[in-house]
This record gives structure tokens, C-alpha cells and sequence, in this order.
């Protein structure tokens, strides 16, 4: 009985549990009641439990409340030895949890989330979950209804768009009228021009002032320019602003049609220069520019022409009549102090001058080999300047006597029965919008595979006298008759000599066929075929007929 182990008694060891914390600083108690600082944090406990149960509407705790009663249940059954301890870790588990409980109470008024599942059936009811999963679709649908639609509109507002845009830019029918004309077949050069000529010149030195106007034809003895010597400018510049107003009245006046004669001079010197104002506008749209100059000397030619000629119509205008008296008192004035040239011969008048004259001549180009001719054309300025101050022997113009002017030139790939002698053939000056039909070959001289031609004329003198050099455009054959564009040939076929075109037939497109006569890069000379109708003058051809079929409604 003596050797077993001795049982410890539980109250002993619980006092000297006791024991152990007071002897590492915590004080102890020996009656087995709680402490005073066990005391103070239950009662802490119990405050923060009042607090928790106020903010959450007064409900207790039930975690609380189980804990309490079991707190006395297990104080009720304990001995009074443990009494102490098992009251101390109730409360720090009681003080644990109502701290937890704090935490997640102030997160889950901070956040409105729901933290579990069971908080989800806790807070949130079922039917409200399914209406918010009802607006989420009913959203969803919405949205996706709405970009249907629009995605919609903005197909149809392209389509629109594309068809308006390929109705816009496609190409239309374009018409013209069938016309009278000829098609020419041509060949290009440059020709030196040539002409019998006697100059005059100067004994003395100063500015030189014309009488007459450039490329005039002039009576023998008639004055023709005077040179003024230095010392008269004020006199020059009064005589040439009377010389402005007199043209600014005579102008106004022929607006105003106080005098049909001076309307025909006008109509004359316009259709002469209408010619030259299209080919000056289409040279500067395609952007050549090479005989720019040409054609304003040639326009204000023309139009010092049509002055000089409006001096000799009377149009009874008192203004005009005093300009004119003021006007022959300042030419007596230069004239008094001015060498005064006079006309030995009657021809042609040119105050222009390049030192040619009197090498050039009839009797040289009967001799001048190819080469020669070459190189006169290469060294010559074509347009032939004026200078107005002159120097004393300088020569200061020239009168061509005779009405004849020669143009020689080299016809590449050619052969002399093309040109035999005598034979007349048609030349175009494009520079100056004018035809010359009298031209005559009186030599004709063959090298290597070209010609050597000399034609003689007697037309277009005034018009070429500035001209030493231009070129000229030789016609080897013309047609006549019906002439269409040749872009409104539909297959043609040169070789047999037929082709179709498209007319505008009351509104409709109608083939026709036709002979084609004849054809050069812009137009053609057709014929109507035996058994189809013919066309004529007032016939609208379609000048683009991809644009369009036979039978299609021909819109405008």
C-alpha cells in the first residue's frame, strides 16, 4: 500500500498553479475567487456586450449568452479550486469573440457585400435576388437591341452613301452634233521665212517713234518714224498719253454705237485676233508656253492696226476732236526738232529688224543647200524684236516691196514626187491660227530620205512679218463631209471602212452604222449606209457610248 503512487489532490495543484503566476509577478489568490483585474476586464466584457447588443437594436448576443451559461453551469460542478482559472479563460474567449464581432460588423458596414452564404440568407431575401437578375437581363437585352439597331441605320446610311457616290461619279452620256467638216493629214516643220525687203537707216542718233502702224502698207513719200534726239522726253510722253485717251474715247464711243463705221473696224480686227486669243488660251491651260510671246505680238499688232485705222473716222465728238487737234500739235513739235524718215517705195512697213534682210534673198535660196537652211532656222529667234533707241547708220526699218514671201524648209521622209514643182498645197501656221492655200513648190530638191521644199505665197504677209523662223503644219490630203468625233465610234473597222455609231433616238440609244470615210486622231468623215437612215446636221451622236447601251433610256 505504501509503494503506490500518491493521487495529487486537484485543489493543491490548482493552488500552486496559482501560486506559480504569483510568483512570476501576477498576483495570486487563495481563496479560489476571482481577482480584481478579472473582475475589472469581465466587466469590460460585459460593457462592450451592452454596447454590441444597442447598435444592433438591442438583440443579445447568443454566442454571449451561451457562453454565460455555461460559465455558471461549469461554475456550479467545478470545485471552488479551479474556479479561478476556468473563469479567467472564459472571459478571454468571451472578450475574443466580441472583438471579432466588432470587426466583422464595422467591414460589413463598410463594405455591403455579402461575406458568406449564410449572411447572404441572413440579409438579402430570395425574391429580391431574382428581380435584380431580371433588370440585369432586361439591360443586357437593351443594350444589345440598341447596337442591333444602330449597327442597321449605319449600313443603310453607307449603302445610301456608296450608291450616291457611284451615281455622281460614273460617267454620263455626253452628245455633239454631227457637223460639216474636213479631216487633214499633215506633216510638221519648221520653215525659214524669206522675203524681198529694203531697209532704211538713221544719220542720226536717238528714240525712235512710229507714224505708221506695224505691217501697214504705206504710199511712197509717205512719213513714216521719226527720230528724236535727246532733250524732247516731256514732248514724247505728253504725245503718247493723248495717244491713250484718244484710243479710251474712240472705244467708248463705238460702245456707245455712235459710229457704224468704227464698229466694222472693230468687228474686223476681232475676228482677225478671236483666232489667236483661243489658241493663246489653250497654250496656257495645257501649260506650253513657247510661242506665248508670238501671240501677244501678233494681237497687239492687230490692234495698233484697228487704232490706226479708227484716226480716219469721224466720230463728232468735241472731246475726242480737241485730243486730236493737241495730238498734231505735239508731232509738229517733234517733227520741227526730229529726223523725219520718208517711204522711197510703197509696200509693207516693219520698224522690227535682226540683220537678215538683205542676206536673205530670192536669189540665195535658189542656191542654199540643206544644211544652210538648218542652221539659219537654229541661229534665229523666230520673232523678230524692235529696239526704239537707235544709233547713228543703224538701220531702223525695212518695206517689203513685193507681196510675195517664201518658206523654206526639210520635209522628213519624204520624196520629191510629193512635191513636184509647181504644185500647190495648203499650209497652217497653228501659231497664228491661219491657213495659207496658195502655196506654191518652185524647188524641190531631194537628199538622203528627205526634201529640200521652197513654197512661194502671197498671202499672210502682215500677219508672218515679225516672223523669221515658225512652224508650219503641210497638208497632204483633206476630206470632206458628216464629221463626228472619233470617240464616238463604236468597233470600227478601218481596214473595210465601216464603223457604228450611237444616236440619241427620242431619248433612247440607237446604233447606226455607217462608212468611214476617212479619220485622224480627233475626228472622222462618215458616210450613211444604203438601207439604214441617214444621219445629218441635226443628228445627236453619244461621243461616249461605253457609257451607255443600245436601248438604254438615255438620261441627261
Amino acid at each position: 500500500m505504501s509503494d503506490k503512487p500518491k493521487r495529487h489532490d486537484t485543489k493543491s495543484s490548482g493552488v500552486n498553479r496559482t501560486d506559480s503566476r504569483s510568483s512570476k509577478g501576477q498576483p495570486g489568490n487563495q481563496s479560489g475567487k476571482p481577482t480584481h483585474r478579472v473582475e475589472k476586464r469581465q466587466s469590460n466584457s460585459l460593457s462592450a456586450k451592452e454596447r454590441q447588443g444597442k447598435s444592433t437594436g438591442n438583440r443579445p448576443s447568443t454566442l454571449a449568452s451561451s457562453h454565460s451559461k455555461a460559465h455558471t453551469k461549469s461554475s456550479m460542478n467545478k470545485p471552488s479550486g479551479s474556479k479561478d482559472a476556468h473563469t479567467t479563460s472564459v472571459t478571454k474567449r468571451a472578450y475574443t469573440e466580441d472583438q471579432n464581432k466588432k470587426i466583422k460588423s464595422s467591414t460589413t458596414s463598410q463594405d455591403p457585400r455579402p461575406i458568406t452564404e449564410s449572411h447572404n440568407k441572413r440579409y438579402v431575401s430570395y425574391e429580391h435576388i431574382g428581380h435584380l437578375e431580371k433588370v440585369r437581363k432586361k439591360r443586357t437585352l437593351s443594350a444589345a437591341l440598341f447596337l442591333v439597331i444602330v449597327t442597321l441605320l449605319l449600313m443603310v446610311v453607307t449603302a445610301s452613301a456608296i450608291i450616291y457616290i457611284n451615281d455622281f461619279v460614273s460617267a454620263k452620256p455626253r452628245f455633239a452634233f454631227v457637223t460639216t467638216g474636213s479631216v487633214e493629214h499633215s506633216v510638221g516643220t519648221t520653215a525659214l521665212i524669206v522675203r524681198d525687203e529694203a531697209v532704211f537707216s538713221s544719220q542720226n542718233s536717238g528714240t525712235l517713234v512710229a507714224l505708221v502702224t506695224e505691217g501697214s502698207r504705206v504710199a511712197k513719200l509717205q512719213q513714216l518714224a521719226m527720230v528724236i534726239p535727246e532733250g524732247m522726253d516731256t514732248t514724247i510722253s505728253n504725245l503718247n498719253n493723248i495717244q491713250q485717251q484718244i484710243v479710251e474715247i474712240e472705244r467708248e464711243l463705238v460702245a456707245k454705237g455712235q459710229a457704224e463705221t468704227a464698229k466694222l473696224i472693230y468687228n474686223e480686227m476681232n475676228s482677225e485676233m478671236l483666232p489667236v486669243i483661243n489658241l493663246l488660251r489653250s497654250d496656257s491651260m495645257s501649260g506650253r508656253l513657247a510661242d506665248i510671246h508670238s501671240y501677244t505680238s501678233t494681237i497687239q499688232v492687230i490692234m495698233d492696226k484697228r487704232d490706226q485705222s479708227l484716226q480716219n473716222v469721224e466720230f463728232n465728238d468735241e472731246q475726242l476732236i480737241a485730243l486730236r487737234n493737241t495730238k498734231s500739235q505735239y508731232e509738229r513739235e517733234l517733227s520741227a526738232g526730229s529726223t523725219v524718215l520718208a517711204a522711197v517705195m510703197p509696200g509693207v512697213v516693219s520698224y522690227k529688224i535682226d540683220g537678215l534682210e538683205t542676206v536673205l534673198t530670192y536669189q540665195l535660196l535658189q542656191n542654199m543647200l540643206p544644211s544652210e537652211c538648218s542652221k539659219y532656222i537654229a541661229d534665229s529667234s523666230g520673232i523678230i524684236t524692235t529696239d526704239p533707241v537707235i544709233n547713228s547708220g543703224d538701220v531702223v526699218l525695212r518695206i517689203s516691196q513685193n507681196e510675195i514671201q517664201y518658206f523654206a524648209c526639210t520635209v522628213s521622209d519624204a520624196s520629191v514626187y510629193e512635191y513636184p514643182l509647181d504644185s500647190v498645197h495648203k499650209i497652217r501656221v497653228p501659231a497664228e491660227s491661219i491657213l495659207i492655200d496658195d502655196c506654191k513648190v518652185i524647188r524641190s530638191t531631194q537628199y538622203e530620205d528627205n526634201v529640200f521644199v521652197v513654197f512661194q505665197t502671197s498671202n499672210s504677209i502682215e500677219r508672218l512679218l515679225d516672223r523669221r523662223s515658225v512652224d508650219i503644219e503641210i497638208i497632204k490630203t483633206s476630206t470632206e463631209g458628216l464629221r463626228v468625233p472619233v470617240s464616238s465610234l463604236v468597233d470600227p473597222d478601218y481596214t473595210k471602212g465601216f464603223a457604228e455609231i450611237l444616236i440619241n433616238s427620242s431619248g433612247y440609244a440607237r446604233s447606226l452604222t455607217v462608212i468611214l470615210l476617212d479619220y485622224d486622231r480627233e475626228y472622222a468623215i462618215i458616210a450613211p449606209v444604203e438601207g439604214f437612215d441617214q444621219p445629218n446636221q441635226s443628228t445627236i451622236v453619244i461621243t461616249n457610248p461605253h457609257t451607255i447601251s443600245d436601248g438604254e433610256k438615255v438620261e441627261q
